[in-house]
């Protein structure tokens, strides 16, 4: 015989208020996060209605920008080209615009933006930091290049009674405290704001950032007419013919062992070729092979 089906036994009387109880429980709380959670929107939507009326506000409009003068930048540069659009608010101007219209003036990197409440913008200018000044082998006209490699703008050189222009611009490049690269080709044709991309420009910056920093450091001025033909002087004086940018980190070695070692009576060194270098001492007229002996003195 097949056993009966065991039917579920029924809930006592004493769970059935229990269970009622916790569905009454959960359905007060599901009521009570659904008002705040619906105030909470009204709130939000409160707010951005608030927020969109004050952006808009005259309150706020922008009548005034403070701007403190850099080197390069006045006063009057940055109130015609930060052009703020008539009705614009501290609260809704496009400063990326602003920025991008500073920008014009090749000296300005980059802009930074405050709100003076209730209607002044607050502008500083962060200025193109000019790594070398650039003397064409024609003229007294110099260009300042900027540390990205981008031209910055135009000078010219005014030598004084008995002074070179080559003299007067290093002068002028150690008051910026930059390089100066003279003899430029004049197929270099510089442009504000855009790239300088000659290649003696370029053979320039492998020498630099192929030395050592130290060395590096040491260097006031590149001559660049080729770039088979790039020389540079040091603080203490010294001509070095460097030639192409090539073996860099070697010809570096040669000028440092000759400057150690001469007593500072070295006034002139080529290292064109690293395998056959040559130096100059004071009161010498003859250029010897490197091998560290002095030159004949006449």
């Amino acid at each position: 015989r097949l056993a009966p089906i065991p039917r579920p036994k029924a809930a006592s009387a004493a769970s059935q208020p229990r269970e009622r109880r916790v569905r009454h429980q959960r359905a007060g709380t599901l009521r009570v996060a659904a008002v705040a959670l619906g105030a909470l929107a009204a709130l939000a939507l409160v707010a951005a209605l608030a927020l969109l009326a004050l952006r808009n506000s005259p309150v706020f409009a922008i009548t005034s920008i403070e701007f403190e003068a850099t080197e390069h930048v006045s006063a009057e540069d940055v109130q015609s080209l930060a052009a703020v659009p008539e009705g614009a608010t501290l609260l809704n101007v496009d400063t990326d615009a602003i920025e991008a219209s500073l920008r014009k003036n090749p000296w300005v990197a980059s802009a930074s933006f405050s709100r003076i409440f209730p209607s002044t913008l607050g502008i500083t200018i962060e200025e193109q930091r000019p790594a070398a000044l650039v003397l064409m082998s024609t003229g007294t006209v110099a260009w300042y290049l900027s540390e990205s490699g981008s031209w910055i703008e135009p000078t010219t050189v005014e030598a004084a009674e008995g002074q070179s222009v080559a003299d007067a611009a290093l002068a002028l490049a150690q008051e910026q405290g930059c390089l100066l690269i003279t003899d430029v080709p004049s197929t270099v044709d510089p442009e504000a704001g855009s790239a300088a991309t000659d290649e003696t420009l370029d053979a320039v910056r492998q020498f630099q950032e192929g030395f050592s920093s130290d060395f590096a450091a040491q260097v006031v001025c590149y001559s660049a007419p080729s770039t088979e033909n790039v020389s540079c002087v040091l603080e203490s004086g010294v001509e070095v013919s460097l030639g192409s940018p090539t073996d860099i980190s070697e010809k570096e070695d040669i000028v440092q062992g000759y400057l150690e070692q001469s007593d500072g009576r070295v006034v002139r060194i080529n290292v064109r070729v690293p395998s056959s270098p040559a130096y100059r001492e004071i009161d010498s007229s003859n250029v010897q092979a490197g091998e560290g002996v002095s030159s004949e003195e006449e």
